[in-house]
């Protein structure tokens, strides 16, 4: 069964470079791109990383999933993914409104 896609309400853009806190084997914090935007979370492609930390990278296939809360933006996409406007969505309840307010006329 299919699942309707999520809305992405973070501020959070696929695209983002990204600042994440060491967490597990890594012994620095690292920078990466994000290639994945979850409810709370994000997935990482690691692109930069203490030397120290290049077999912890290599064991995890340069990814990394972190909180969003302990995730910090460097540099915001130029291309983020669209998002709906609010304005879109309260015009659509006032056709649907109006819709309806006809049909009980009738």
């Amino acid at each position: 069964m299919a699942k309707d896609p999520v809305e992405n309400t973070s501020e959070f853009d696929l695209g983002d470079f990204v600042a994440g806190k060491k967490f597990a084997n890594f012994e620095h914090d690292f920078k990466g791109i994000v290639e994945k935007i979850y409810e709370h979370s994000l997935l990482v492609v690691i692109t930069e990383n203490d030397p120290e930390d290049d077999a912890t990278v290599n064991e995890y296939n340069h990814r990394a999933v972190l909180r969003m809360s302990d995730t910090k933006i460097l540099v915001k996409t130029d291309n983020p993914a669209p998002r709906p406007e609010k304005e879109d969505d309260e015009k659509a309840d006032k056709k649907a409104d109006k819709k309806d307010a006809k049909g009980d006329k009738a």
